[in-house]
């Protein structure tokens, strides 16, 4: 019998949940040309899964993806803790509902030799333990320009300009300015992290989660390191 010609597997990927304290469009509507405004770029055709969960009313569903998909995003469906009622109407309307993964902290696991060595197997064999090599760039990365290290590490010996940007599945490393975008840890690694001589960046980005520039105050203008702590980004002085 021949190999059939597709097969469903399950996997994980890293979506952007925008979350809605609102159900008015019209605020909805401002907030995503500020933000949008900030860094275009990196917004176009990202996947986003809209969480309703905070709203005390509902919502036009139609209306919310219709908005979306107005500011290019690629709509993926809503999520949240709502009522199963609420997840069954969305559905009915021909959305999707994402339900987010629960973890079981009743079940208790032997700590067993067997169990040790199986874990340790687990965490060697995925991609955040990689030992990535380096791709070095030398000279100033300009507007308009994109640096990408694929499974790498990126060095820059130099600056990113306004505009630019550089990504790597592994750290980034500037020696000189970053005033562009740069996005660490493009394949979900999350210990990923970007180092810079001076911190005046359009947008950082760490496994997905991200900073727009007036979250980087606090070490604006110095040298810094950006990771992740508790999936929350922080940044810390260098010198």
């Amino acid at each position: 019998m021949a190999d059939a010609s597709i097969e469903f597997k399950g996997s994980s990927f890293t979506l952007s949940v925008l979350h809605l304290r609102t159900s008015k469009l019209a605020d909805i509507r401002a907030d995503l040309v500020t933000k949008i405004a900030q860094a275009p770029d990196f917004f176009y055709l990202v996947p986003l899964v809209v969480n309703i969960e905070q709203l005390a009313c509902s919502v036009d569903y139609q209306a919310v993806k219709t908005l979306i998909e107005e500011f290019n995003f690629t709509f993926v469906g809503f999520t949240g803790s709502v009522e199963k009622e609420q997840r069954k109407l969305i559905r009915e309307l021909g959305f999707s509902f994402v339900n987010t993964a629960k973890v079981n902290t009743s079940q208790k696991v032997d700590a067993t030799e067997e169990n040790v060595a199986t874990e340790t197997k687990k965490i060697a064999d995925t991609p955040q333990s990689h030992l990535y090599t380096d791709k070095v760039h030398r000279g100033q990365i300009r507007s308009g320009q994109q640096i990408y290290a694929k499974d790498q590490n990126l060095v820059v010996i130099g600056s990113v300009s306004a505009g630019a940007e550089v990504i790597a599945d592994g750290n980034i490393h500037i020696y000189g300015s970053l005033r562009g975008r740069a996005i660490a840890g493009a394949k979900g690694h999350h210990k990923a992290q970007i180092y810079c001589q001076n911190l005046e960046a359009e947008l950082v980005s760490i496994n997905g989660n991200y900073w727009l520039s007036e979250s980087m105050e606090q070490h604006w203008g110095v040298p810094v390191y950006i990771h992740l702590t508790d999936s929350e980004l922080t940044s810390s002085k260098l010198i």
